[in-house]
This record gives C-alpha cells, sequence and structure tokens, in this order.
C-alpha cells in the first residue's frame, strides 16, 4: 500500500512540473515583454530587387579603315532617362522618407546608388574611345539602374515590429561610358554586353 502511495506521488509531481514546463516555454514563445527593437525605431525590408544595366545614350560609327588604332570622339544621342525615387502604395509616409528608402536600396543591390529623387541628364554627351579594327561600333552611355518592392515597419514599444508602409523604389548609379565592336567578345555582366545585344 505504501509503496502504491509513492508511486502515485511520483507521478503526480512529475505531471505537475512538466505543466510548469509548459507555461515557462509558452510565456517565453509569446515573447511578452521581450525587447526585440528599439522603440519608436523604424526598418525597411525588401523583396525582389534587381539592378540592370541600363543604355542611357548611343550612337553608331563605322570604321572603315583597316590600319592602326585611332582616338575618335563621339556625340551621343540621349535614348532614356533614368529616375531615382521612392512611391509610397499604402498608409502616409510615416517617417520613410525618399533617402531613407534609397539608402537601404543601396545596402541591400550593395551598390553606390543615387539617395535622393533625382533624374538622370536628358541632354547630349561626348565619349571619347580608341578604336583598333574595321567594323562596325557603337558609342554608349549607361548605368546600372536598381529597383525593388519595399514594406516598411515601425517597432511599437519595444516588443514587436509592425507593418506601417509599402511602395517601390528605384535608383541608378555612376556613369559608365565606352564604345563596342560589334563581333567582339565582351563580358556578360558588362554594359558593351547590353549595347551589344541591343544594336548590333
Amino acid at each position: 500500500m505504501g509503496k502504491r502511495v509513492t508511486a502515485t506521488l511520483a507521478a503526480t509531481g512529475v505531471a505537475a512540473s512538466l505543466m510548469v514546463g509548459v507555461s515557462a516555454s509558452t510565456a517565453s514563445a509569446d515573447g511578452a515583454g521581450e525587447q526585440i527593437c528599439d522603440r519608436g525605431s523604424r526598418t525597411v525590408k525588401w523583396s525582389a530587387t534587381q539592378k540592370p544595366w541600363k543604355i542611357t545614350h548611343a550612337k553608331g560609327y563605322e570604321k572603315a579603315y583597316s590600319g592602326g588604332a585611332r582616338e575618335i570622339t563621339r556625340s551621343v544621342e540621349h535614348i532614356k532617362t533614368l529616375s531615382s525615387e521612392r512611391e509610397i502604395t499604402s498608409g502616409a509616409n510615416a517617417g520613410f522618407g525618399v533617402a531613407k528608402v534609397l539608402v537601404s536600396l543601396d545596402v541591400n543591390v550593395q551598390g553606390t546608388y543615387r539617395h535622393r529623387k533625382d533624374r538622370t541628364t536628358t541632354r547630349n554627351l561626348t565619349v571619347k574611345d580608341t578604336l583598333a579594327k574595321k567594323g562596325q561600333y557603337y558609342f554608349y552611355v549607361g548605368r546600372r539602374q536598381a529597383s525593388g518592392t519595399w514594406v516598411g515597419y515601425r517597432c511599437d514599444g519595444g516588443t514587436k515590429w509592425i507593418k506601417t508602409t509599402y511602395g517601390t523604389a528605384k535608383s541608378y548609379g555612376v556613369t559608365v561610358d565606352g564604345a563596342v565592336r560589334c563581333g567582339e567578345s565582351v563580358s556578360r555582366k558588362s554594359l558593351a554586353y547590353s549595347v551589344k545585344r541591343k544594336y548590333c
């Protein structure tokens, strides 16, 4: 009889300790009072970011002579304007200004881009390059244009992030120029490759 009572008490003790363990872990999972962020702070999360080359100016040129390299200067025509901006598609501004969003995009795509609302120049530009072989060349100017979809979150009381607003943004990098001959081998990652695909 004594052994049965002892066994029952032991089992009850195990059950009680299990219940205490579940309660403790549940409270921890709920995160009640747990600080995960600085109260009132804001952060931007990104999805579907990309940074393709964009050709802003281009002009063809034919090198008819075969002998020797020669430095050629050409005025290239404007064909595309790039913009640097952010668009909010839900709610108010809520502290997510142009600079904050574009700086975040810059970091996310790992590049150096415009940190304000802006546009590229629309006037014609002069490009100088040395052409070594006979053939059809294209002088060009272009930039990488980064873009993506963003969501803005605000830290509520330091315990959770609340989705505040969302939108799209785009920005552009430094100018790259040069000349590429149709038929020559260039890196697929270069702006010259994009020019060849479009014009040759």
